[in-house]
């Protein structure tokens, strides 16, 4: 337990201090203009840049990923020190500890999604055993996306720790949520502008619905970045305020950015950089007023678009068309590899008990019935932890609300925006890749439009009691239920989550070490090469060719 704390406090650390440094690199403003929760996700987003750009040069090992953490900490405490910033009142110190414990509850124990042994922990151990990998992809389909996220998380193994510290990043994530939604909710109380119900609202249902670690994947990850993406572009309409429409847009750019860089299911995100950037010029702003985050951030387009062609010779592999063919690592028919394990699959054609081929049951909405079959309960359950907060909350405060139908043309304009947003998104969504967790930002967007253009439209607030006790309530649920399932646990000595040691054997392949995994007793997941030792590969290495140029690693797929 001790070590649980000592290392996520750690992080908390590490992290705040490079979104310290990148908030005064590429933001003209002071020290304490800053949020902590606002430095914690441009920590996230800054050491994201380094391990995509660091990768393409070195291994992410251990002892580099310590220097990096122990420079950034040592000039954080300096310019801290130097400033006199940072010191915090005891109700602020207060709410840290309590965060702290609530997100430390959440993690205790807590079971790795099920991807985990598949492709998430593999791809951190080739990180952090290689530098960038010529064809990766081909060791693995799923390779083929560099979700940013995984980068992120290999910059977390550290000496002695070793992949803990990868395990307690979407931990450390909500950890700077929890901030993010408490201020929200006590600062913004009484200010009833569209953006602050947005978040208020989504941070009830965030609470309640994703109480369990093991439910995140980097699903999570890349969905709050995009429902954060939403707030700040909501927020560029109600505001004309110069220096908040300069803060806000490049809040924007960057949280745009790590969402799709992690999950290619955010594909709303560049719409809305667009969008906004029309936006800020009709207000006038000059560019370089943002061209410091907006520097930054095509840095690390670039690099993360590099990553993306070195693994796999595509620039975005669902897409044959951005993929350069005459590579020696590009992997032919890579694109319908993706599609055939994402396509059939996220319309639940593995439930399906009827005759219909694969290829005749994802179209004319063949599949429709037996997705709905197979999601209703789940869609249910977002639907709940979506509405119920709203429903106690109208309940509690009906006397401070008139009913009267009115117009707000401000209000509805924005609504308008969103709404469109919302139903474009949910309907690529629906139609191409119908997984909940891939949608949960369509379906809130679109939900918070219907419900919020009915009360915009027949409710006149006057006050709104009682945000805070149903955001405790809340807060009660998530920690209940990690209690029960801590306690209900019988393995009572393991505090992190538990990592399967695989048997496996090895091949040789031009005189490079090939390990498969070779399990003495057969499950779903003892096939899986989890943490065995780079390099590792699931089908033994057949149809693999493998050789090193120029210092790099060069996989090749036999193609004939």
């Amino acid at each position: 337990m001790i070590e649980l704390i000592f290392l996520f406090t750690t992080l908390i650390l590490v992290i705040l201090s490079a979104g310290f440094f990148l908030g005064n690199l590429i933001f003209s403003s002071s020290y304490n203009s800053f949020k902590v929760y606002e430095l914690g996700l441009l920590g996230i987003f800054f050491y994201t840049f380094l391990s995509i750009s660091l990768h393409i040069f070195f291994p992410l090992n251990e002892y580099i990923n310590f220097l990096i953490a122990l420079l950034l900490v040592c000039y954080f405490l300096f310019k801290t020190l130097q400033n006199k910033i940072f010191y915090f009142k005891k109700k602020e110190i207060l709410i840290f500890l309590i965060a702290l414990s609530i997100v430390i509850i959440m993690t205790i124990k807590y079971k790795p999604n099920e991807d985990y042994g598949f492709y998430h922990l593999p791809y951190i151990v080739n990180l952090i055993n290689e530098k960038v990998i010529f064809g990766l992809a081909n060791l693995q389909a799923q390779f083929a996306w560099n979700s940013s996220w995984l980068n992120f998380s290999s910059m977390m193994y550290f000496p002695i720790f070793n992949f803990k510290g990868t395990q307690l990043t979407n931990s450390v994530l909500f950890f700077f949520i929890l901030l993010f939604f408490y201020k929200e909710i006590h600062e913004n109380k009484k200010n009833y502008i569209i953006s602050n119900i947005f978040i208020i609202f989504f941070s009830f249902y965030a609470v309640i619905k994703f109480s369990r670690i093991s439910e995140h994947g980097f699903d999570f990850p890349a969905n709050f970045f995009l429902i954060l993406t939403l707030y700040y572009f909501i927020k560029i309409f109600e505001t004309d305020i110069y220096e908040k429409l300069v803060k806000y847009f490049g809040f924007l750019m960057i949280f745009s950015l790590i969402s799709i860089s992690i999950k290619f299911s955010t594909f709303i995100t560049p719409f809305l950089v667009l969008i906004a950037f029309f936006k800020i010029f009709k207000k006038k702003i000059k560019f370089k007023e943002f061209s410091k985050p907006f520097s930054f951030c095509l840095i690390f387009l670039i690099f993360w678009l590099l990553q993306q062609f070195i693994y796999s010779s595509c620039f975005v592999p669902f897409f044959e068309t951005t993929c350069i063919k005459s590579t020696s690592w590009f992997q032919f028919g890579l694109p319908q590899a993706l599609y055939d394990v994402t396509g059939a699959v996220n319309k639940s054609f593995n439930q399906y008990s009827g005759d219909l081929t694969k290829e005749e049951y994802i179209k004319n909405f063949n599949w429709l019935s037996t997705w709905f079959n197979r999601n209703k309960i789940e869609f249910l359950e977002h639907l709940a932890a979506f509405i119920i907060p709203i429903v106690v909350l109208i309940l509690i405060n009906i006397k401070n609300f008139n009913f009267k139908y009115h117009l707000r043309k401000t209000n509805f304009n924005i609504l308008l925006l969103i709404g469109l947003i919302g139903f474009l998104g949910f309907f690529i969504w629906f139609t191409r890749s119908p997984v909940i967790r891939f949608g949960i930002p369509y379906l809130y967007v679109f939900s918070f439009f219907i419900v919020i253009l009915l009360i915009d439209r027949i409710v006149i607030i006057k006050k709104i009691k009682f945000l805070e006790i149903i955001f405790i309530l809340s807060i009660v649920f998530n920690v209940t239920k990690n209690l029960n399932r801590i306690l209900y646990d019988t393995n009572q000595d393991i505090y992190f989550p538990k990592i399967l040691k695989i048997n496996y054997s090895e091949i040789k392949i031009n005189e490079f070490i090939v390990n498969y995994p070779s399990p003495v007793e057969i499950s779903s997941q003892s096939n899986l090469c989890w943490s065995i030792p780079f390099i590792c590969h699931i089908g033994k290495g057949n149809n693999l060719e493998i050789q090193k140029k120029y210092n790099y690693l060069i996989i090749k797929a036999n193609n004939e």
